[in-house]
C-alpha cells in the first residue's frame, strides 16, 4: 500500500479516463481537451454565456475555467457512467475540498460537439453533499476510515484495461495506510447528468496519469459511504 500511496503522490496530472466499455469515452475526452488547454476553451463555450458574476457576452471577456491545481484533480462519477454518457447535457461540479466551495459548469451538446452552456456558484456540491462531506470526515478521521473501509475488499492490478490481470488480492486492515484525499486533491470535479432522477449508490473515484490508472468503488449501506474496492491500471 506504500507504493501506490507514492504514486499517488507523484502525479503530475490526474486526469479522467473511462474505459469505452464503460460507454463514457467522448464527454471524457472533450473534458480532459477543454481543462488543458485554457486558451482554447472559448471555442468550446455557447455566447453570451451566463456565469456566478454576470454574463460573458463575447470570447475576449471570457475568462478560462482553471482548477486549484492542474496536478491533481480526481473525478467522481455521480451516476452510473452510460446514464452520463447518454445524456445531452453533463454538470460538471468543481469543489474546492480545501475552502469547500463548488462552482457547477453546465455543458450541452450541439451538433454533435460539447459546448460550455453555462456556470453558477452552487452550496450543495452538485447535489452530492453526503458523499463529499463524507469525503472531507473520511481524510480527516483515521478511526472514522477504518470504519468505513471494508475489510477485507478487493485490490486488482490490470494491464491494457482488463485485458490482462497481473494481480489480484484482498487487501487487509493492517495493509492499509491512511488516505487523506483532501490534501492530495484539493479540486474536485463531479459529473452528473442534467436529467438524472436517482442518484445510484455507487461512487466511482477515478484518477489517471497515463500510467497507473486507479478506481475507488464506493457504495452507500443504510445512508452511510464505504470503500470496497479498488483497482489499478498500468
Amino acid at each position: 500500500m506504500r507504493r501506490l500511496y507514492r504514486i499517488i503522490v507523484a502525479f503530475l496530472f490526474v486526469v479522467l479516463y473511462i474505459p469505452q466499455s464503460l460507454f463514457c469515452q467522448n464527454f471524457s475526452a472533450f473534458f480532459l481537451d477543454f481543462v488543458r488547454h485554457p486558451e482554447r476553451q472559448s471555442s468550446s463555450v455557447m455566447f453570451p454565456l451566463r456565469t456566478e458574476s454576470g454574463v460573458v457576452k463575447n470570447a475576449k471577456d471570457y475568462q478560462p475555467l482553471r482548477f486549484i491545481t492542474r496536478t491533481s484533480i480526481p473525478i467522481v462519477c455521480a451516476d452510473s457512467l452510460d446514464l452520463v454518457s447518454a445524456q445531452k447535457e453533463v454538470n460538471v461540479s468543481v469543489i474546492d475540498m480545501m475552502n469547500k466551495k463548488s462552482v457547477q459548469y453546465a455543458f450541452e451538446k450541439k451538433a454533435g460537439r460539447w459546448k460550455l452552456a453555462s456556470s453558477r456558484k452552487e452550496a450543495d456540491y452538485g447535489g452530492d453533499r453526503d458523499f463529499v462531506e463524507f469525503l472531507f470526515a473520511y481524510s480527516q478521521d483515521i478511526d472514522f476510515q477504518k470504519k468505513r473501509t471494508i475489510f477485507p475488499f478487493p485490490y486488482r492490478v490490470y494491464k491494457d484495461y482488463k485485458n490482462h490481470e497481473l494481480e489480484s488480492k484482498l487487501m487487509m486492515p493492517h495493509e492499509w495506510e491512511t488516505f487523506d484525499f483532501v490534501a492530495l486533491f484539493p479540486s474536485l470535479c463531479l459529473f452528473a447528468s442534467e436529467n438524472l432522477s436517482d442518484k445510484n449508490n455507487r461512487r466511482l473515484f477515478v484518477m489517471k496519469n497515463g500510467s497507473p490508472y486507479l478506481f475507488f468503488n464506493f457504495i452507500s449501506i443504510n445512508k452511510k459511504w464505504y470503500l470496497i474496492e479498488m483497482e489499478e491500471y498500468r
